[in-house]
């Protein structure tokens, strides 16, 4: 029967649109962080690149095994995670919702920032003085950052892949622009490290990093995933665009460190852009690239929170989430605000003491089959945080952040791993160790018969 409805192979992604969904996902302002943290930390960029490709495809793998489910069921986070984790689902869709939220916020921040920038510039202001007065403006200009992210995910996965479709190419042309731009700046071989060797402490620390960089993804890929032709498209995507992408902006931001002193596209593109069209395109990116990381990254994670948890209608929640952005990003605390931004930043080496135990039980279910109409998945969720938090702590793999002046340690970037370890053996294993327990159980409880009528039996 015709509903007049467009079937799912209307507007299925294919591997084109899948892969600069996954490209400007990771085209984000963060990214040229990567590789300042690599030669901060004495990585040569050859070993900055192999961290870039080892550590991130861990979480392609991962991610796309995870992506799955979206494809075959055609449904997101919530649903996933309510039919494994049961009625306890509501604390996993929390917990991801949250570190969405808190990357929302800065996104929000830098791109609203990016738009004052572009019409300051715009109407003839230079230099400093646009970051400067680019603050009284931030009110409006995330008002249109805002509307612009609603206008496009209300509309759910179709929304985000169209535009991802309008604006990849935009960050791709960014990317190859920089590229060549830094090829013809001169080099400073005296600043260049020798690197530290793949088996150090430092090279390690660099490789869980890069791990954790898009393991929020990983854990509700189905959000994007249920709009994905098939699942060679979604493996297609994330090692094309997520991997690729990761690459490039390690490459980029090592060379930038080294030949500018920069860091930020903000700072790099009114500094030493040379001409008004780079410059408009640089700007152009530091709009787009958190922008559509907010659509395709953030803004899923925060709308399932406000779907599942509050039992919101999924189109006011993805409004909700949206308008959310108001208060997330710290636009009302000027003097505060960059030391806010980096607060959040420096939380992203934490949080995955909380994803990687909720993505070890999801691969659990969907590829050793573990009974889940058990109370096992939570208790795998919470066992994998505390054996991740204490052995992040035993061998000295944390930070200390301070709330209202207390300081407190967090697990530092490892926990991701040892965190999937624990509660995936745990809920995959669980229901065979409790099988073993009942048989043995039971052989013991057997009462013991005569030996001939043993034998008969």
């Amino acid at each position: 029967m015709d509903t007049g409805k467009p079937s799912r192979e209307d507007y299925a992604m294919g591997s084109i649109r899948f892969t600069l969904l996954m490209f400007s996902m990771a085209a984000c302002l963060p990214l040229f962080f990567l590789g300042p943290i690599a030669y901060g930390n004495g990585l040569s960029l050859g070993e900055a690149l192999l961290g870039a490709l080892l550590g991130n495809l861990v979480v392609v793998i991962l991610l796309s095994l995870n992506g799955k489910y979206g494809v075959k069921y055609r449904k997101g986070f919530g649903p996933q995670a309510k039919k494994i984790f049961g009625k306890y689902y509501k604390i996993p869709v929390f917990l991801r919702g949250l570190v969405g939220a808190l990357w929302y916020g800065v996104e929000a921040f830098n791109g609203a920032l990016a738009i004052v920038i572009i019409a300051l510039f715009t109407i003839g202001y230079s230099g400093q003085d646009i970051v400067s007065k680019a603050y009284y403006y931030l009110p409006v200009a995330l008002a249109i950052y805002i509307a612009l992210i609603i206008a496009f995910f209300k509309k759910g996965v179709r929304g985000i892949g169209k535009a991802a479709e309008l604006a990849g190419p935009a960050l791709f042309l960014y990317f190859a622009w920089l590229a060549l731009w830094i090829s013809k700046q001169p080099t400073q071989p005296t600043s260049i490290s020798l690197g530290v060797g793949i088996t150090s402490a430092a090279f390690l620390t660099y490789l869980a990093v890069q791990t954790n960089w898009w393991a929020t993804v990983a854990v509700n890929i189905s959000d994007l995933s249920k709009g994905a032709k098939d699942w060679k498209t979604v493996w297609i995507g994330a090692v094309v665009g997520l991997l690729g992408g990761q690459l490039v902006g390690t490459y980029l931001g090592y060379k930038l460190a080294l030949q500018t002193g920069h860091v930020l596209p903000h700072e790099i593109i009114l500094n030493a852009a040379p001409g008004t069209i780079p410059i408009l395109l640089g700007l152009l990116f530091a709009f787009l690239a958190p922008w559509t990381t907010d659509l395709s990254a953030n803004l899923p994670a925060l709308s399932d929170l406000i779907e599942e948890v509050f039992s919101i209608d999924k189109k006011k929640a993805a409004v909700i989430a949206g308008l959310s952005g108001f208060l997330l990003a710290p636009w009302y605390l000027l003097e505060n605000a960059q030391s806010i931004v980096n607060y959040v930043t420096s939380f992203a080496s934490s949080y995955g003491v909380l994803l990687g135990p909720i993505l070890g039980v999801m691969l659990a279910y969907e590829y050793i089959h573990a009974k889940t109409d058990s109370i096992l998945p939570i208790i795998g969720l919470f066992t994998g945080i505390a054996v991740s938090y204490a052995a992040s702590y035993i061998i000295g793999d944390y930070t200390t952040l301070s709330f209202l002046r207390v300081p407190v340690p967090f697990p530092g970037p490892l926990s991701w791993f040892i965190g999937i370890a624990s509660s995936f053996l745990l809920v995959g294993l669980g229901p065979r160790l409790q099988l073993l327990t009942a048989g043995s159980s039971q052989a013991n409880e057997m009462p013991m018969m005569p030996r001939t009528q043993q034998e008969q039996r």
